[in-house]
C-alpha cells in the first residue's frame, strides 16, 4: 500500500501472550477476498514471540504494519496505540486469537455503502470452542427482526443487550476522532467503550452475518488461571459507564438499563470460579454491593425474577443468602469406587526425591525421558529415577536401571509416592495427580503431520511443564493442548548427544556397526518406503526403524533420506545433507515441507538417484536450504537441553544456561565428510 493511501479498513490486532493463535488470526484477515485494508499489529511487549510473528507477516505483506511497544500496557492502551496509527475510513478491532470468516470484509464494505457510511456497523459472531464446537450469539435473531435501515441505540435498544465487546463492530474513523474515544486500562475495558460509542452514534447499521469466530479458551487444571485482583477492574470500568451516562442529561433514560446490565455482568463474573476464587468471593461480593450503592437510581426496585433476586442480594449486601443458595444449588456427586480407592492409596507421603519415568506408552527406555534420566543422575544424583515398563517390554530396560512393571503393586506404590513424573506420552488413566506432584511432558518430536487425535484433557491438565525445541512447536502445542502449563523452550535432551559427540565417538559408533570413514552411510527414515534404495551402490543404507538407538544411527549416518518423518528435525541438528523423497500425494501437514525443505526434494526414484549421481544432495544450494531449516527448527537444541530441564524442574533453578546461538554450535562431525575434507 502506497504511503498516504487511505484504505477502506484499518484492522487493529493487539498481541500479548497470543502466539499460539496469531498466525491463524492473521491468515484469516490476509486471505479475505476484499483487499483494501491495512493491519496494525500491536506487539504489547510480548515475550512469547508474537512480535516476531508480526514482523514476519509484515515482511511478506505490505498491508501489515507493526508497532512494538516498549512495555506491556494491556489490551486497552495497546488498542489505543494502534488506533492512533490508523489511516482507514473504518476501524475494526480483532483480538489475536479470533478469526474472520471468508468474505466478511467484502460484506461489511458492501453494507457500509448500502447504508450511507454510518457511524457504526454491528455484525454477528459465533463462539468457537477448543473442541471445534460452534455456538451462535444468543441474540442473533435481533439482526433479522430489528436490524433493517439505520437507527440510534435509543430506537433499537436490543443491540445494547449484546455482550459488551468491541470486535463485532466497524467504526467510522472520523466519528471516533470527532468524539475522542479511547480505551481505558485494565480488565473489562470493552464496557466503557461500547456504551459511549453506541450511545453517541447517530447512525448505526447492522450486518446479519457471522463475521468473527470468538475463541473460547479452556481454564484447564488451574481453576484460578484468570482469577485475582484484576477482576476487581470491572467496578472501575462500570463506574466510567455510569459517570458517562450521568454526565449527559439526554442519557438519563439509560440509567436503570445500564445499572441492571452492570449488575448482571458482575454477577456473571462472580459465578465463575476460574475468575473469582472461593476464598475471594465474599470480598468481591461486598465490593459489588459498594458499587451498587454508588449508582443505584432513585426509586429503583428489582423485578420479581431470579435475576432480579440476585440483583437485590447485591444491593442489600446479602452475601449469606447468596452463598447459601449457591452451595445448596449444587448437585451432589457420589465418588466412584475407583477414585475412592485412589484416595486411600494417596495417603502415602510423597518422596521429594523420587522421579517416575516412562516413554512411548511404557514400552521403551528412550527419547527425552531417557536423556533427562541420565542427565539427572549426573547433576541431581539425590533424585532416584524409576522407570515404568509394560511386562512384554522388559528387555528394553538396560541392566542397572531401576523399574517397575506397569499395573503391579510396586507400580501403585510408585504412583502414590513419586514427586516427579516424566513422559513423552500421556500417562494411563490410573495416574491421578496428587497435590505436590510435578508432571513434565517432553513430547517426542517436532510436529509436521497435523495432529488429529483429540487430546485427553484430563491428562493435559496434569502438565506443569511442556518441553519444546523451537517456537514453531510451542505454537502448535499451545493450540493443540489448551491448558495452563509452563512451556520450557529448552530444546530436546535426546538431541544433546548430536551436538556434544566428538569425531572419535562418531567413529566408534560407526565401527560398532561395521563401517569405516570411507563409506557413505545413508539413514532411511521414510515412513512410506515405495522402493528399495539398493541402487545407490556406493552407499550403505541403515533403517531408522530397526536396530540400535536412534541417536547412534543419526551419529553414524552421513545423509538422511526422509519424507514426513519427525526425525528430519532432529537430524538437521547435525548439519549434514538431507534429501526428502516425496513421491506420493501431499499429506495433511502444518506446512508444506517441500516449500521449506532442509535440502534437495526428489519426486521420484529417478530424481533421488540423480541427486546422488550429480552430487546435488550435498551441493551449496542444498546447504542454504538446510541452514534456513535449522534456524527455524533447531532453535533451542544446543547440547544443553537436558541440563536446563534438570536444573529447572529438579533443582528449582530459574537461571538456567542460556541458549547457544546456532552460529556458535559445533555439531558432531560426520566421519565420511571429515575424511573427504581432510
Amino acid at each position: 500500500m502506497a504511503l498516504g493511501t487511505v484504505p477502506k479498513f484499518s484492522i487493529v490486532v493487539p498481541c500479548h501472550a497470543s502466539r499460539a493463535w496469531l498466525r491463524p488470526c492473521l491468515d484469516s484477515v490476509l486471505s479475505q477476498s476484499f483487499t483494501d485494508f491495512e493491519v496494525l499489529g500491536v506487539d504489547d511487549a510480548d515475550a512469547d514471540g508474537s512480535g516476531r510473528i508480526l514482523d514476519e507477516y509484515a515482511a511478506a505483506d505490505p498491508r501489515v504494519r507493526v508497532l512494538h511497544l516498549e512495555e506491556n500496557v494491556g489490551l486497552g492502551p495497546a488498542r489505543n496505540a494502534g488506533l492512533k496509527e490508523c489511516r482507514g475510513e473504518y476501524v475494526l478491532f480483532l483480538d489475536a486469537d479470533d478469526l474472520y470468516l471468508p468474505g466478511s470484509l467484502e460484506a461489511i464494505a458492501r453494507r457500509i455503502d448500502d447504508t450511507g457510511q454510518p457511524d457504526i456497523v454491528l455484525f454477528d459472531y459465533e463462539r468457537i470452542f477448543w473442541d471445534g464446537r460452534l455456538v451462535g450469539n444468543q441474540r442473533h435473531d435481533a439482526f433479522a427482526r430489528e436490524g433493517a435501515g439505520v437507527f440510534t441505540a435509543a430506537e433499537r435498544p436490543i443491540f445494547l443487550t449484546f455482550l459488551e465487546i468491541v470486535w463485532n463492530k466497524a467504526y467510522r474513523r472520523d466519528f471516533l476522532s470527532l468524539h475522542g474515544f479511547a480505551f481505558t486500562a485494565g480488565f473489562y475495558e470493552d464496557a466503557p467503550w461500547t456504551y459511549s460509542t453506541m450511545l453517541t452514534a447517530e447512525r448505526i447499521a447492522t450486518l446479519d452475518r457471522v463475521v468473527v469466530h470468538y475463541r473460547q479458551h479452556r481454564t484447564g487444571g488451574n481453576i484460578h488461571a484468570t482469577s485475582g485482583r484484576r477482576q476487581w477492574d470491572i467496578f472501575d470500568q462500570y463506574d466510567r459507564v455510569h459517570a458517562f451516562i450521568q454526565s449527559d442529561p439526554e442519557l438519563a433514560g439509560w440509567r436503570r438499563f445500564a445499572f441492571d446490565r452492570s449488575l448482571d455482568h458482575i454477577l456473571a463474573v462472580l459465578a465463575k470460579p476460574e475468575r473469582i476464587a472461593p476464598e475471594d468471593r465474599a470480598d468481591f461480593f461486598h465490593a459489588a454491593h459498594a458499587f451498587a450503592k454508588r449508582w443505584k437510581p432513585e426509586d429503583y426496585t428489582t423485578d420479581r425474577s431470579r435475576r432480579g433476586f440476585r440483583r437485590w442480594q447485591l444491593i442489600y449486601d446479602d452475601y449469606a443468602t447468596y452463598s447459601t443458595l449457591k452451595v445448596t444449588g449444587k448437585v451432589l456427586q457420589i465418588p466412584s469406587p475407583r477414585k475412592t480407592a485412589g484416595k486411600l492409596l494417596h495417603r502415602a507421603k510423597l518422596d521429594p526425591n523420587l522421579a517416575v519415568y516412562a516413554a512411548s506408552r511404557c514400552t521403551r527406555y528412550a527419547c527425552n525421558p531417557r536423556a533427562i534420566y541420565e542427565k539427572a543422575a549426573e547433576l541431581a544424583p539425590q533424585v532416584r529415577g524409576v522407570w515404568v515398563i509394560e511386562s512384554e517390554h522388559l528387555a528394553d530396560i538396560p541392566e542397572g536401571v531401576e523399574y517397575v512393571v506397569a499395573g503391579s503393586p510396586a507400580y501403585q506404590k510408585l504412583l502414590a509416592r513419586g514427586t516427579y513424573f516424566v513422559n513423552n506420552a500421556n500417562w494411563s488413566k490410573d495416574v491421578q495427580k496428587r497435590p505436590g506432584q510435578v508432571h513434565l511432558q517432553t513430547q517426542h518430536g517436532t510436529p509436521l503431520k497435523t495432529l488429529t487425535i483429540a487430546p485427553d484433557f484430563e491428562q493435559v491438565d496434569h502438565w506443569d511443564f511442556n518441553l519444546s525445541s523451537n517456537r514453531y512447536s510451542s505454537e502448535i502445542w499451545e493450540r493443540t493442548y489448551p491448558s495452563y502449563f509452563e512451556e520450557l523452550e529448552y530444546g530436546y535432551p535426546r538431541n544433546d548427544r548430536l551436538l556434544a559427540a566428538t569425531l572419535e565417538e562418531v567413529r566408534a559408533v560407526r565401527a560398532s556397526l561395521g563401517f569405516d570413514d570411507s563409506q557413505l552411510v545413508l539413514l532411511d527414515a521414510r515412513e512410506e518406503s515405495h522402493f528399495d534404495l539398493g541402487r545407490l551402490d556406493e552407499a550403505v543404507v541403515l533403517d531408522a526403524n530397526a536396530g540400535p538407538r536412534l541417536d547412534d544411527l543419526m551419529l553414524a549416518a552421513d545423509v538422511l533420506i526422509a519424507d514426513y518423518s519427525p526425525l528430519t528435525f532432529d537430524y538437521a541438528n547435525l548439519d549434514r545433507p538431507i534429501v526428502l523423497l516425496i513421491d506420493g500425494p501431499p499429506r495433511d501437514a502444518y506446512f508444506d515441507v517441500t516449500e521449506f525443505s532442509p535440502g534437495v526434494v526428489a519426486r521420484s526414484a529417478e530424481e533421488l538417484f540423480a541427486a546422488f549421481r550429480t552430487g546435488a544432495f550435498a551441493a551449496p544450494e542444498a546447504a542454504k536450504h538446510r541452514q534456513l531449516f535449522r534456524e527455524r527448527f533447531c532453535e533451542y537444541d544446543d547440547g544443553r537441553a537436558g541440563e536446563r530441564v534438570v536444573r529447572r524442574v529438579y533443582l528449582g533453578e530459574d537461571d538456567v544456561p542460556a541458549i547457544t546461538p546456532l552460529a556458535e554450535r559445533s555439531p558432531a562431525p560426520s566421519a565420511y565428510w571429515s575424511n573427504r575434507h581432510a
